[in-house]
């Protein structure tokens, strides 16, 4: 498996200078090299391979020294992959009909990867118990060391620029975790993620959401407009652009954080998270709630719980989420009518009396025990009789008639 970690850099005036000029070299290696496939593809209907433009890259190098020559060679080759996988996924999507999206030239790049980090990235002593990490080409530049390394093998480093910050990170080959063991779950749990409560647990336990967007609109409001009025390509717009940015850095690792400190806490305390598999992509459309959608950060959530849970040798599984709210999970009776946002609670013939996120959780972990070995959960809901009317639909009574006299004389 592969374990990545995030270093924060503080590189000299004259290493950031060099970062800055690999990135404008790296950006016009781009931008060339989509040119001599859309030319080339215009001009002769010929597909340029990924081998080819390598090829190219090596001449170019030893011509231009001073340029993209003083560029580590893996990085550079790195940055026409990263091309090639651009036009793969444009295939890809125009086979699924989905919309393309073809590749863009580049106005900035902002991160350059050593993909092969044997020896040419690499964390080494400095002075005064400092750290720093070396990179080919460019030298040993200061790094802060939060978090001891894991013992393995460096499989890539990525020099990244967030606003006016550095980072670092690091890729770590390491061995797989265990598998799973065969038994079922002991501490297992369902994960109903809302937005009156940013997740609810099939245990009763609620997570708040924090709403570090909403706090922050009025001060990242402030900071857009200052951007707005200054006068486009001077140095006070170039300022305040770089204030406009750390705002918007200041709510992501906010987000990021707490999405840390949460899915810590599930990941130390269950040995089975089970989430529903939502399309979040798919509900940003609604004009209403898309920006609460947005400062939730399910997809963080479920992304950090997942990876956290493998490193433990946890299970980690995500249910269909049709029918997860209109669902009982005492009986698996259909609730009619059919619930609204605004009914906030589950009430069942049954009996059974809950918060409707409480009820859907539980019949997230229902779901997901059914799809383990060794769960307990129902795959299927209990027989409820024939499924409730609906307003405009015709329902069809299941029940048979009693045959006819001429039928049984036959």
């Amino acid at each position: 498996m592969y374990q990545p970690q995030k270093y924060r850099l503080y590189p000299f005036p004259n290493q950031e200078r060099e970062l800055l000029r690999q990135f404008e070299e790296l950006r016009f290696l781009w931008n060339h090299a989509l040119e001599q496939r859309i030319e080339a593809w215009r001009k002769e209907k010929r597909s340029l391979s990924h081998v080819d433009q390598c090829r190219d890259l090596a001449r170019w190098r030893a011509y231009d020294k001073e340029g993209i020559g003083r560029v580590y060679g893996h990085v550079a080759q790195d940055s026409l992959a990263r091309l090639h996988d651009a036009f793969g996924h444009f295939f890809r999507r125009v086979r699924e009909g989905v919309r393309p999206g073809f590749p863009r030239y580049k106005r900035e790049i902002t991160s350059l990867t050593y993909p092969d980090s044997n020896g040419s990235a690499a964390i080494v002593p400095g002075r005064n118990g400092t750290r720093r990490l070396r990179l080919s080409m460019l030298g040993e530049l200061p790094i802060e060391v939060h978090r001891e390394p894991p013992a393995g093998r460096v499989k890539t480093c990525t020099v990244e620029r967030e606003g006016d910050r550095w980072f670092a990170i690091l890729t770590y080959e390491m061995e797989d975790p265990p598998s799973p063991p065969s038994t079922p779950p002991s501490a297992p749990i369902g994960v109903d993620l809302g937005l009156s409560h940013l997740a609810t647990l099939s245990t009763g336990e609620t997570v708040e959401p924090p709403k570090f967007l909403r706090r922050a609109e009025e001060r990242l409001r402030r900071a857009q407009r200052v951007v707005s009025r200054r006068t486009k390509g001077s140095h006070r717009r170039e300022k305040a652009r770089e204030r406009l940015a750390r705002c918007h850095a200041k709510v992501r690792d906010q987000r990021r954080d707490f999405a840390h400190k949460v899915t810590s806490t599930w990941a130390a305390r269950h040995d089975l998270i089970a989430f529903e598999d939502l399309s979040v992509p798919s509900m940003l459309g609604d004009a209403h709630l898309s920006r609460s959608i947005s400062d939730a950060g399910w997809g963080m959530l479920r992304q950090m719980a997942a990876y956290k849970e493998t490193r433990r040798s946890g299970r980690y599984v995500e249910v269909p989420a049709s029918g997860t709210t209109q669902t009982c999970s005492g009986c698996g009776r259909l609730h009619d009518p059919p619930l609204t946002l605004q009914d906030r609670t589950y009430v069942c013939p049954c009996g059974l009396h809950m918060d409707r996120d409480l009820n859907a959780a539980r019949n997230i972990l229902a779901r997901a025990l059914a799809k383990i070995p060794g769960g307990t959960g129902e795959s299927t809901p209990v027989e409820t009789g024939p499924p409730p009317h609906r307003k405009g639909r015709r329902v069809r009574s299941k029940k048979r008639e009693p045959p006819r006299d001429s039928e049984v004389a036959r």
